[in-house]
C-alpha cells in the first residue's frame, strides 16, 4: 500500500500528461488524475470493469523516460594522473 502511495505521488508529479496505466480487459488507458484520488484501491482499479491497475502501473514506473531522467554524462578528468607519494627532501624516491 505504501508503495503505491509514493507511486501516486510520483505519478502525479512527473507524469501528467500521458497515460499511466492500462486496462489490458477493456482497452482503457488512464492518465493520474484520470484514476482519482482515493488512496484505497480505486486508486488502482480500472473505472470500467474493475480490473487491477497495479502491474501496469509499476510497468510504467520502470519504463518511462519522465521517471528515469537523463543520464548523466561521463565525466573525464583532463588532468595528468598524479604519482603516488610527493617527492620529500627526506626521503629519496625512485621509480
Amino acid at each position: 500500500m505504501l508503495l503505491l502511495v509514493r507511486l501516486r505521488a510520483l505519478l502525479f508529479e512527473l507524469c501528467p500528461d500521458h497515460e499511466v496505466a492500462f486496462c489490458s480487459t477493456c482497452n482503457q488507458g488512464y492518465k493520474p488524475e484520470q484514476l482519482g484520488t482515493d488512496l484505497g484501491a480505486a486508486f488502482s482499479r480500472c473505472q470500467q470493469c474493475g480490473a487491477d491497475l497495479r502491474e501496469s502501473l509499476k510497468s510504467h514506473a520502470r519504463t518511462c523516460s519522465s521517471f528515469l531522467g537523463p543520464k548523466p554524462l561521463a565525466r573525464i578528468d583532463p588532468s595528468p594522473p598524479r604519482r603516488p607519494f610527493p617527492h620529500s627532501r627526506h626521503y629519496e624516491v625512485r621509480y
